[in-house]
Parts: structure tokens; sequence; C-alpha cells
């Protein structure tokens, strides 16, 4: 955007409101390059950088970038020239060149050593010619030769000692003036009089030419003469006539015949042949300043001014001509036509009209005021205005139609016009060559901006907030037959519009192109048209087409484009005019472009028009540089890198800038560029206008930088830069190799340390396993233990059921007993208390009680009888009873005694024992 931003005022000039119709023009100005105002001398390198002898420096633009370089003296650069890969320059008391160093800045080497003391104090260098493998500097003081093979300067012999006033290569040949004397020529390294000053006279040269045999000249007061070798002859040109005398301080032939003159105070003039101005470009139009301190034409046949006041950039063969109106006098141009050499302009001020030979707009009377429309209709000329319809003969309006705006007026038949209006239709009725307003037609208020017929005298109506609109009409044009309304939901709008290609009807938002499908009665987006132009960043949904035409126009933002059919097929080409929406602002929806002849096109644009010829090509020849790399840690300040090397860069300074060009000199679309960095992404980045990028904190590894340009629709070839982050030293190959020993080294260690912890385990786990096989053994004990103590128990159950199964037997026999005993004079109870008694009082009773005794308490008798030996077997009876706890009562029975008896004996027993009274025998039997 920065070419962009700085362009003149505007990319497209003119001169005032003459009518002049001038090619693109770019202004730079002194804040735009950030130089000294005055720029003495232009050259361009191979490369096709621009370089400028500015009053502060040497003045480079890569097409994107201004740098400056100031001589070592700090003086005003006088001159310039680019012989191979140096650049010359000549300033007050300084010469030398410049070359690019490896970073791609440039050096200066100065050759003032080398003129041995020749150069004479105050002496400035004002011209720079090569020639024969020489470089040749002139000053007033004198001429002089450097040798750049062999490194010396050599001054020309001046015997008249005359100040030399200026040299021109011509072909092969060096000429030069002195002054006060005659044109010179250098033949054989010896100076050769040409015109002597008796013929020359006073006439100071500054442009020098052969036209066939004879040598033109052009004097600093715009006088011409041609010198045959014998005879100067003074030739009259016209611009004399128109310009007076101007003095110049250069001139330039161009291909096509014409001279460009860089005046003092009249700006650039262009002339043809015949000495009749073509162009002029100065202050008053389009220049910054009216002084042109010198010119250059570049390899892109751009035409470059260095001004007192800035440079200037004139594209002389751009098929683009503009009329700019920078006062305001015309107007935002809506409308256009063009019939035998007169143009017609509606514009938001009124009508206007250029005749042809005319210099200047005029506005036609009566048309003040927004005009909408102005073509040929029916045979005559009709201009739709804000306030009806006019009938334009030549350059007299008559008003024939007085209704509320008029956006268009087609022929609906031979003898109808039908013409849409802000609020409505109305019809012109035509009888020869009158036209008669019909009135308005009823029940259709609507704005009618667009207007289509089809082959079924079908009426079509655009609305830009209702869709469109078919109707049929009667014959009389005063009512409607019929009507359909076809809605587009959100696509409607002020940029919608209604047009008419290869007979079929097209609704055309910015959005989608619809077509009208007769067999579904609706309008489909499926349609060529529509997907030829689904990519492009269409500005609005204004589409073209003129009666006749076999092309449509559109409107994107990078350009206008034009759809045609295809000469080899059904198909539809689409093709592009690059020219950027900033430079064409007209209202969005009031685009406008007009045929005026011979693919000749008028663009109408907010303060002025376009004019340009479809069938010339806008060939772009370009290609990009790599300018400057930069490379620096985080935040600090970046160093300038070598271009032609791979980089190798330390894992720290991995923050990389580059900065790059497309050298675009002649156009008016800026350059845009696109890169990846292979090894971070293989994508690349969208199109930008952004002329450098950074990368920041990359990784280590390797890279390669791509970048390309485009400009329009071309595409340059990309450059490359390859370069590598080195590894940090703690990823370096030896911290590498150190890092496996390391690893390696824990490996071992781990190893150790597992089979340690294996081993240390083993015996844990056997330990483990020992104190789990003990546990489990005394869980085993445990088990058996508890088991014997359950068994214990069931025997101790057991034991005590059996007593007191004993108890309860021997009570019931003994009660029985008893009351025998009350009828003992029987024989036969005698005999059963025998059997009584001795039942109860049977050993083999005993001897059960005693085993199941022992099986529950085995070891009792075994440790009374050690404590108590002199114990009896009825003392050992008496005490297993104590044992199970029976009272008195409950041991009777068993015995087959009575409680009194027991008592007795558990007092016999109490003494064989020798226990004491405070112990209670029950308890001691227990306790052991």
């Amino acid at each position: 955007m920065g070419k962009k931003l700085t362009i003149l005022s505007l990319l497209f000039s003119i001169y005032s409101v003459l009518g002049q119709e001038l090619p693109p023009v770019v202004n730079f100005g002194p804040n735009q390059y950030s130089a000294g105002n005055q720029n003495w001398m232009i050259a361009q390198a191979d490369n096709k950088n621009l370089y400028f002898a500015n009053s502060t420096g040497l003045l480079e633009y890569n097409g994107e970038n201004w740098n400056l370089y100031p001589v070592p003296n700090n003086t005003i650069v006088r001159s310039l020239k680019v012989v191979r890969d140096r650049i010359y320059t000549g300033a007050y008391m300084e010469a030398g060149y410049w070359e690019k160093d490896e970073f791609g800045a440039l050096t200066y080497t100065s050759l003032v050593s080398l003129f041995n003391g020749k150069i004479s104090d105050g002496e400035q260098f004002w011209d720079i010619e090569y020639l024969d493998d020489l470089v040749i500097f002139r000053s007033f003081g004198g001429i002089y030769f450097y040798d750049p093979n062999e490194n010396v300067i050599t001054k020309m012999q001046n015997p008249l000692e005359r100040p030399v006033s200026g040299i021109f290569k011509v072909e092969n040949e060096l000429f030069y003036q002195l002054v006060n004397e005659g044109l010179y020529k250098i033949n054989n390294g010896a100076p050769q009089l040409v015109i002597p000053y008796d013929q020359l006279g006073d006439s100071t040269i500054m442009h020098l030419f052969y036209d066939n045999e004879d040598l033109s000249i052009i004097s600093g007061k715009t006088e011409f003469f041609s010198w045959n070798g014998d005879i100067l002859k003074s030739v009259h040109k016209p611009i004399n006539e128109e310009l007076g005398n101007p003095n110049i301080l250069d001139a330039i032939n161009l291909p096509n015949g014409d001279i460009v003159l860089g005046t003092v105070g009249k700006g650039v003039v262009e002339i043809d042949s015949e000495g009749f101005i073509v162009n002029i470009f100065n202050q008053e139009n389009v220049l910054l300043n009216n002084t042109v301190l010198d010119m250059f034409i570049d390899t892109e046949n751009n035409l470059w001014a260095g001004l007192d006041y800035g440079i200037s950039s004139i594209d002389l063969d751009s098929f683009f001509r503009s009329f700019q109106d920078n006062r305001g006098e015309i107007g935002s141009v809506y409308s256009s036509f063009e019939k035998n050499g007169a143009l017609y302009l509606g514009t938001n001020q009124g009508l206007y009209l250029r005749k042809k030979g005319e210099s200047k707009f005029r506005l036609i009377d009566g048309t003040n005021g927004q005009v909408w429309f102005v073509d040929e209709v029916a045979g005559q000329i009709l201009c739709g205005q804000d306030s009806g319809t006019f009938l334009i003969k030549e350059d007299n309006a008559f008003k024939i139609c007085d209704r509320l705006g008029t956006w268009v007026v087609k022929k609906l038949d031979d003898d109808i016009l039908i013409q849409g209006h802000y609020n409505g239709l109305s019809f012109l009725k035509k009888t020869g060559d009158n036209l008669e307003a019909l009135p308005m037609l009823p029940d259709f208020p609507h704005s009618s901006k667009f207007i289509e017929i089809d082959e079924r005298s079908n009426i079509w109506i655009s609305n830009e907030h209702k869709g469109v609109f078919k109707m049929q009409l009667n014959d009389s044009m005063n009512s409607i037959l019929n009507i359909e309304n076809y809605k587009f939901s959100e696509e409607s709008g002020i940029t919608s519009s209604l047009f008419k290609f290869n007979d079929s009807i097209y609704y055309s938002s910015r959005e989608n192109v619809y077509q009208y499908n007769k067999n579904q009665d609706k309008f489909l987006k499926e349609n060529p048209i529509n997907s030829l132009i689904s990519d492009l960043n269409r500005i609005s949904g204004r589409i073209i087409s003129e009666d006749g035409e076999d092309k449509i126009w559109g409107f994107a933002n990078e350009g206008i484009f034009y759809i045609k059919n295809a000469q080899l097929s059904k198909d539809y080409d689409l093709n592009f005019i690059f020219i950027d929406q900033d430079f064409r602002n007209i209202a969005v929806g009031y685009e406008n472009i007009s045929d005026l002849n011979d693919s000749d096109y008028l663009l109408g644009i907010a303060n002025g028009y376009l004019r340009f010829n479809d069938k010339e090509e806008n060939e772009i020849n370009t290609s990009i540089n790599l300018d400057e790399i930069y490379v620096g840690e985080l935040d600090a300040s970046p160093n300038s890198v070598k271009l032609d090397d791979i980089g190798g860069f330390d894992y720290k300074t991995n923050n990389i800038f580059f900065h790059f060009s497309a050298p675009v000199h002649n156009k008016y679309l800026d350059a845009v560029y696109s890169y990846r960095l292979l090894g971070l992404s293989p994508k690349w980045s969208e199109w930008s206008n952004s002329s450098e990028v950074n990368f920041k904190n990359l990784n280590f590894g390797e890279y390669i930088f791509e970048v390309k340009a485009k400009v329009g629709d071309t595409v340059t070839e990309s450059v490359t830069y390859e370069f590598e982050i080195d590894r940090p030293y703690y990823l370096s190959t030896i911290a590498v190799i150190g890092y496996f020993i390391i690893f390696l080294l824990i490996l071992y260690f781990i190893h150790v340390l597992n089979k340690r912890h294996h081993k240390k385990s083993v015996a844990e786990n056997e330990r483990a396993l020992k104190m789990k096989n003990l546990e489990a053994e005394q869980e085993i004990f445990k088990l058996k233990n508890e088991k014997l103590e359950q068994d214990m128990a069931n025997k101790n159950r057991e034991l005590a059921v059996s007593t007191m199964s004993l108890i309860k037997k021997n009570e019931f026999l003994t009660s029985i007993k008893d009351k025998l005993k009350t009828s003992e004079g029987s024989i036969n109870v005698k005999s059963i208390i025998k059997t009584i008694d001795k039942d109860i009082s049977e050993e083999d009773n005993w001897k059960f009680f005693k085993k199941a005794f022992s099986n529950a308490d085995k070891d009792f008798f075994k440790k009374i009888k050690a404590q108590h030996p002199e114990l009896t077997s009825n003392d050992l009876k008496l005490c297993a009873y104590l044992r199970l706890n029976l009272s008195s009562k409950e041991i009777a029975p068993l015995l087959n005694i009575s409680v009194k008896s027991v008592e007795i004996k558990r007092y016999r027993l109490r003494k064989k024992m020798n226990l004491d009274r405070e112990t209670n025998l029950t308890e001691y039997v227990l306790s052991l």
C-alpha cells in the first residue's frame, strides 16, 4: 500500500478541466522518500531498482521502499550513472561509485584520490556518461575519463580553457559544448569541432540527437535547430506559439517519435515530431512542481521526472487515459455517450458536452442537477435527469417529460419508449422525430432503475427492495394485464441490477447472479455466469449490458471484468482489467461503463472518468528481489545477513526478518506477495501488500524461505533463501552423546539397583513366605485349638447333658424308691428297691461319666492326683462333680447319698486337701 498512498493525489491525471485526457501519473514527495526536495538525475539498475541524484545523497527505490545514502562530504549529488553493478555519482568536490555489499546495502568508494589534485576548488560533477569501457565525468572545469580496469583517471586536454557546459552521448559518439565556443566531439581521443560558435552562438545545448543524417538540437530556451554538416538551420515548432520559449533543463526522445521536454516553470511537455503539444503535465493538473531537473525512461517505458520538489512517474504507454475534475466543476460521472466526436457526460451536476476539436466541457443549459442516463434511443439522444427526461440536440436540451427522476429509457417497440422513474413507469410515443409523453402507468408506484424487454414483449423491472417484476400491458399501455413478483430475500439492495444477455434475463446481487428459467418460471443461481464469477471479490451487484454488445461488465475490488462468448465453444470467457477500487471511487451501485467506439470504453468515476481500450493487453513484466535479511535475538537489534550465503545462525538468534520487493514502476496496481517457510509450514501465505515478514523463536533445524509476487494476474517466479538454526549447546552432538552415555550409565545403575533390589526382594519374599508359612501354621494351630476348644465345648456339653441325665435318672429312681419304701412289706417291693439302688450306684455309670469327663478335661485327674496323691477314688469322683460346678443337691443323686452326706464328704475332702476356711472348695477345684 506504500506506493498507493503516495500516488500523487490520484493515479490518473488531467490538465485542469480543459478536457485533456492524460496517462497515469504517480507522484512521490520528499516526505515519502525522506530525502531532499531536488532530484538532479535518474538512472536504473539491472534489477530494476531506480536511483536518484538527490540533494541529500543517493536515493534508491526498489518499488516498495526508499533508501538514502549520503556521500562522504554530505553534499548535493548532481549526477549519476549505472554501469553494470556499479552506480557512479558526482557531487561537490566528490566523485566515486557505489556497490552492493554481501548484505545488500550500498557501499561507497571515492575516486577523488585518483584525480591527482586536478579537481579545482568548488568543482561539481554535473554529468556522467559511459562509452568504450570508460566512465566520463563532466564538470564545468573539464571532462575526466575513468578506466575501471586500470583504476586510473585522466583529464581531457582543453586548450581553450573554456568551461564545459554539457556532454552528450549520441549513439556511439560523445559530444561536448564549451561556453562561448562551439560544439565538439571526441574523435580518436582528440577534440573535433562540429558546429562553430559563429553559427551556434550563445545557445546552450540541452538535447542532441540524430534525425536521419542531420543532427537535431534543442537549446535551453526551447529552440530547435538542425545541423546538416554545413549550416545550422532554425526549425519552427508550434509549441513556441503556444508556450513561447520556456527554459528547459532536459529533453528525451520517445520510441514513437515524440519528444518530452523538462521545463523550468512549465512542467513536463510532450510534443510530437512536428512540434505540436500532445500532453502537458504541470503543477496545475498533476505534478508536485513545475521545474523539471532531469528525465529518464526506464525498462518499462515509464517516464521519470526528477523535480525541484519531488519525483513523478508517467506511464506514457498505458492504454488508460484519464480526465479528472480536480476543481469539482463537473463532478461524478454516472453516464456517458459519444457520437461523431462529441462526448456527453451525465454527472451529479448536470449534462456536460465536449465537442470534437474542443478542449473544454461545458454544461448544457437546463440540465442542472443529477443526471442518471444519457444515450441514443430510437435515433434520439435522451437524457434522464432528476427532474425528468430531456431530448438532446447537439448542445441544446429540451424537456419532454416532466416526471420525478428518470433512471433509464428503453425502446419498447418502433413507436413506444418506456421510461423508469423514481416512482414507477411511463411511456414516450414516437411520431416521426417528435416524442410525446404519455401518463404514468397506474398501480405501479415502484422505483424502476433497470428495465429489460424479452422476446415476448414482457417488461422486466428491477427494484432494489422488492426484487424483480414481470408484467404484461394492454395495447394502450395504460393498464397492467398481468404482473409477477420474484423476490430474492436478503439479496436485494441498492447494488443489485437486472440485465439481458444472450436473450436471457438475469438478476444480479453482490453475492450471486440468477438466470430466469422459462420452464420453471423462476430465477436460478445454477448458471454458467454465476459459476464463472463465483470466486471474484465483487464489490457490487451491478452488471452492465448494452444493447448490441456481445459482452457484459462487472466490478470487483481488484478491477473491472467483462464476460463474452467464447469463440470455439458455447462457454464464456472471463477477462480482467486490473485497476483497484481506490481509483474507481464511484458510489457503489452506480458503476457505469459506456462503449464509445471501436472497443473504446469510458468508465465513470467520482471525479471524472477513465478511458481505455480493451483490445490492448496490460502486459506486466516483473520479478521479485530479496533485498535484505536480518537476524537477531528476541527483542534485540537484528544484524544484517549475507544474501548469497546459506545462513547458519546460533540458536539464540532464531528471529529472522526478510525484506523483498517487486519493482513495478509503471503500473497502478501494487505488487502483492505470498511466502512460505519450509521446515515450519509447507503452506503459502495469503497474498498481502506487505513487503517484509519476520519469523520469531524458530526451532533449530534447516529452513527454506520462498517468496513470490503477483501484479495483476501475473505471478513471478519465487526466490529462495536457505538457512539453518544451530542446535543449542545442550542439544549439540557432543551433548547428545554425553546424554546418551549418561543415559547408559543411568540404565546400568538402574540395572544394578534393580538387581540388588531383586535380591533384597527375593530375601524379603523368602522371609515373608516363611512368615506367611509360620502365620499359616499358627493359623492352622489356632484353627486346631479352636477345633479342640469346640470339641471340648461339645464334650463338656455332652458331659453336662450326660451328668444331668444321670442326675435326673437317679432323682427319678430315688423318688420311686422313696415311694416304694412306704410299702416295704411286700417282697417284691424290696426287690425293686434293691434293683433301684443297684442302678443308682452302678459302677458302669461312673465309668461312663469318668470317660466322658476325661475326654472333656483329661488332665484334671492327673493334676489333682499330682497335688493331692492321698485322694481316694470316691474323693476324685466328688472332685469331678465339683469340677462341673454341681451343687450338693445335684451331687447327692449321683452318689446315691443324701445331701447331708455330700456335705460331709465335702468337709472330709477339704481336710485331705488342707484347705483353710477362706478357700472355697468348688473354686479351688475349678482353678486346677
